[in-house]
């Protein structure tokens, strides 16, 4: 039997590329999202004619790429702090004394992270560019701190150092195909920042213990512990009595306390021993109970000893780069200081030596001494030749 045409089939309708939105033009993708619900991504065209090639670089991007960074366009940047604050800034957490998640200390990235909002709140993501960056660099530089100071390079480097991190984040989720830090060479610059060198001399060690008494007294061990372990602030203030071996003269920062998050051994030396025998008697001698007692800060009672000592630029940390100079000029080689003071990278831990007077006048006798013996040969080898 001859097989007839229906007449008047109905013709299958042409794809339409594009359509009109209150009075806008814009290309037109179909598409089925995961649950197979066909959804429309339009984007802004000024000409029909241009529908089909920008309809094209869509379908090309939602295959490369996926769904969800197809459809992450309009991602604000505040969308992407509220979700990297909720899963990412979260109070460290331990398991067998090694952190297995979240940040120890959330107060600073917390701030950086609001100076980031501020400046891109609204922008989404996918179009944030390198000038972007740089302005937010330029601008966060040209503003004085509350107190009319200049703002330090290493403040805002920290800041975009926490923006990477974030862009980063959202190409893991898919959000973004690319960070924009890969165009914006130079930008973190750390040989911008200003190093700090300061050294405590032996005569202003003298007189600033020296005024560690009465009120003061309980920051004599502290100092001497700080410039003779070179330990952080915050390991000396979370050290307790069973960190100590009093037997071996050595000194346990476990790694929940560390900043590398890296357990170290320091020694102890004689004038620290004595302190710490000292602390012991007067304590309740509870193992678990911190050595110093401190649950608080000390820049009031230390800046006060400074002051009273008339000792001008130095801060606590400048203990740990006094620490660090010394052992170095006492002959100890670089790979074992780095053991104790916790550096992993040489580059790193150079910042933290500094030549002080007396280093820099005994590599001058020395290379004196060196030049003279060679000048003597040389003298001798000519009047023989003669």
């Amino acid at each position: 039997m001859e097989n007839i045409e229906p007449s008047n089939p109905k013709k299958r309708a042409s794809t339409k590329y594009w359509r009109t939105v209150k009075g806008n033009l814009y290309a037109r993708l179909q598409y089925q999202d995961d649950t197979g619900k066909w959804r429309e991504k339009l984007k802004p065209i000024t000409d029909k004619r241009t529908a089909r090639t920008v309809v094209d670089e869509m379908r090309r991007e939602l295959d490369a790429h996926g769904r969800t960074v197809f459809e992450s366009e309009k991602l604000t940047f505040q969308e992407l702090a509220d979700h990297y604050s909720e899963h990412k800034l979260i109070a460290a957490e331990y398991s067998n004394g090694v952190k297995v998640a979240g940040r120890r200390s959330l107060i600073p990235v917390r701030s950086a992270l609001n100076n980031l909002v501020e400046h891109f709140k609204t922008i989404p993501i996918r179009s944030i560019k390198p000038a972007d960056i740089e302005h937010f660099k330029y601008a966060r530089l040209m503003t004085p701190l509350a107190n009319g100071k200049q703002r330090k390079v290493a403040s805002v480097n920290r800041e975009l150092e926490l923006l990477r991190a974030m862009l980063n984040y959202a190409i893991r989720n898919e959000w973004i195909v690319k960070n924009p830090f890969l165009l914006t060479k130079g930008v973190i610059s750390k040989a911008a920042e200003t190093e700090r060198d300061r050294v405590l001399s032996f005569e202003e060690e003298r007189r600033l213990l020296d005024v560690c008494v009465g009120r003061r007294s309980h920051l004599r061990a502290l100092l001497i512990c700080a410039l003779d372990t070179a330990m952080r602030r915050g390991e000396i203030f979370k050290m307790k009595w069973s960190d100590i071996n009093l037997a071996t003269n050595e000194i346990k920062i476990p790694q929940t306390n560390t900043k590398t998050e890296e357990a170290r051994t320091v020694g102890i030396t004689s004038r620290l021993r004595w302190e710490l025998d000292r602390l012991w008697e007067a304590s309740p001698k509870r193992a678990e109970s911190t050595v110093f007692g401190i649950s608080a800060t000390v820049k009031t009672a230390f800046q006060s000893a400074c002051t009273e000592a008339n000792i001008s630029d130095f801060r606590f940390h400048d203990c740990r780069h006094t620490a660090t100079t010394r052992m170095i000029s006492s002959g100890s080689p670089h790979t074992e200081v780095m053991k104790i003071t916790g550096h992993s990278q040489i580059k790193t831990f150079l910042r933290y030596l500094n030549i002080t007077t007396e280093t820099a006048n005994r590599v001058a006798s020395r290379l004196d001494s060196f030049v003279s013996t060679y000048s003597s040969d040389s003298t001798t080898r000519s009047h023989h030749v003669n």
